[in-house]
This record gives structure tokens, C-alpha cells and sequence, in this order.
């Protein structure tokens, strides 16, 4: 069974948000010498981000440990949304791989929790679709901050910086109400937490699965992926750490809309 990532960056993604994310892999506490495979490099803003500065983060992070050997996916610069963009990454991996073989969807929005790769090495045989808890941090949040709180051994929904405000299965147990004496708004709260599973985060898949997923291309996103929830693995000891970005590109000409907006502007 091969295991594999693909690193994928787009526009309103920034060279920071690259290297925060290249950055978690390295520092992942790992326990075995489990490698994956290869890391592909999916690259839709190369003009914009350079491939060439992509691999010497790489290169500076010695990523080298983690992977077997490290890629550039050829990107065909039509025009794509997200929804475009995995769309083309699962015709890839069923032409490419086995069924069985497993791959990582990283957003270089996404860091991970420095026992996430520790957590989906011991994933048993067999189909997988994995998600761990999505912790947002708020747009004034800086990556030191960041990176200091993928250091945690465990996801913690709620504490003193952190405010619960969904799960996976719409649950009344949020911190909405059993906080009555902070809000999500709060100077203190730095990271919002949630456990959605259905929208694109950051998802280990397995390859035979990916065809479950549920893409339209006609606009920004598009991404489901509720048909897998038969397979789906859940965990409370790794997570994944979102980092604010812009949303309005060329795709998308409108800015996030309601309390998510609030929330992680405050």
C-alpha cells in the first residue's frame, strides 16, 4: 500500500501559507520510520508562487525524512476552481495508483498537529476516509502562535484561547451554550474548533474512495464529500490548524459571508 500527499496551492495562498504548512510536516514527532511515498506538489499560481521556491522550502525543511521522493504535478493552466482542481488529482490517482494506496489532500492553508502523521500511520487496512478536528485561527493570529499550538498532543475544543462552534453531527454541545461568560468574538479567543467532516479540509483517502467524492466545477469550492461518511475515521488526538486567507480571486468575487466572517475577523 503506497501513501502519498498531495500539496496543493492556489490562489489567495501565499508563500507563507507554504511555508507554515512545509514547515508542521517538519517538525512532526514521528515514531516509526514509516515514510510516505512521494509528495506531489499540485501548483495552480506558479507565477505567483514560484515551484522553485516550493522545493527550496523543501529542501531548507529537509522533508527528505518524511517522504520518499518529492514531485511537480504538471498543471494544464486552464482555468479551475477547487472543485476543477481535485477533479483532476482523482483522475490522476485512479490512472495511477491501486485502490488501496492512500493519499493526503493538504491545502497549504492546513497545518498539521505534530502527531498527525504519527495518527495516520497506525490507520489500520483496509478503506479509509480519515478527518481530524479543524481548529480556524483568527485572522489576527500570527504563525508563531500558529505553529506553538500544533505543539499540543491532543485536540482541546474548548479552552481559554479556543471556542467550540461545530461538529459533525450538529450536536448542541457547543460552547454557544455552555459558555455564557465569553463569546466566539472575545481579545481572548485566538482559534475557533470544529469537527465537519463533509467540506474539504484536510482528508486522508483512500484511492478506491475518491470517486465518492461530490465535485462542482461551475463555481469557487464545490467539494463534498458527505457520500463517504460510511468510511469515515475519527480521531481526538491529532488536528489540523486552518490559516486565515483572502477567499476573493478570480474565481470568487465575493468575501465570506455571516459568522464565520465575524468570527474569524475578531
Amino acid at each position: 500500500m503506497k501513501k502519498i500527499i498531495f500539496f496543493i496551492t492556489h490562489k489567495t495562498l501565499s508563500y507563507d501559507h507554504a511555508r507554515t504548512t512545509l514547515f508542521s510536516i517538519a517538525k512532526q514527532s514521528k515514531k516509526t520510520n514509516d515514510k510516505f511515498d512521494k509528495l506531489y506538489i499540485y501548483n495552480s499560481h506558479s507565477n505567483e508562487l514560484s515551484n522553485e521556491k516550493i522545493l527550496t522550502i523543501c529542501q531548507d525543511y529537509h522533508l527528505m525524512n518524511f517522504f520518499n521522493s518529492i514531485e511537480i504535478f504538471r498543471y494544464d493552466n486552464t482555468s479551475k476552481t477547487l472543485g476543477g482542481d481535485i477533479s483532476s488529482i482523482k483522475t490522476y490517482l485512479k490512472n495511477s495508483y491501486h485502490m488501496n494506496d492512500r493519499v493526503l489532500l493538504l491545502k497549504s492553508d492546513s497545518i498539521l498537529s505534530k502527531n498527525y502523521f504519527d495518527t495516520v500511520f497506525n490507520i489500520s487496512e483496509g478503506l479509509v476516509y480519515f478527518v481530524a478536528p479543524f481548529i480556524c485561527a483568527k485572522k489576527r493570529v500570527s504563525d508563531n502562535e500558529i505553529l506553538e499550538y500544533s505543539e499540543r498532543d491532543s485536540v482541546v475544543f474548548s479552552d481559554e484561547i479556543t471556542f467550540f462552534v461545530e461538529d459533525s453531527n450538529n450536536t448542541s454541545d457547543y460552547d454557544f451554550n455552555k459558555r455564557k461568560d465569553i463569546t466566539v468574538t472575545d481579545e481572548s479567543i485566538k482559534f475557533t474548533s470544529c469537527y465537519v467532516v463533509d467540506d474539504f479540509s484536510c482528508h486522508y483517502i483512500s484511492v478506491g474512495l475518491m470517486d465518492k467524492i461530490r465535485i462542482a466545477e461551475q463555481s469557487w469550492g464545490g467539494v463534498n464529500f458527505r457520500n463517504l461518511r460510511p468510511h469515515l475515521i475519527q480521531t481526538d488526538k491529532c488536528f489540523v490548524i486552518h490559516k486565515f486567507h483572502d477567499i476573493v480571486s478570480e474565481n470568487r468575487s465575493t468575501d465570506r459571508e455571516g459568522p464565520v466572517k465575524t468570527w474569524l475577523n475578531s
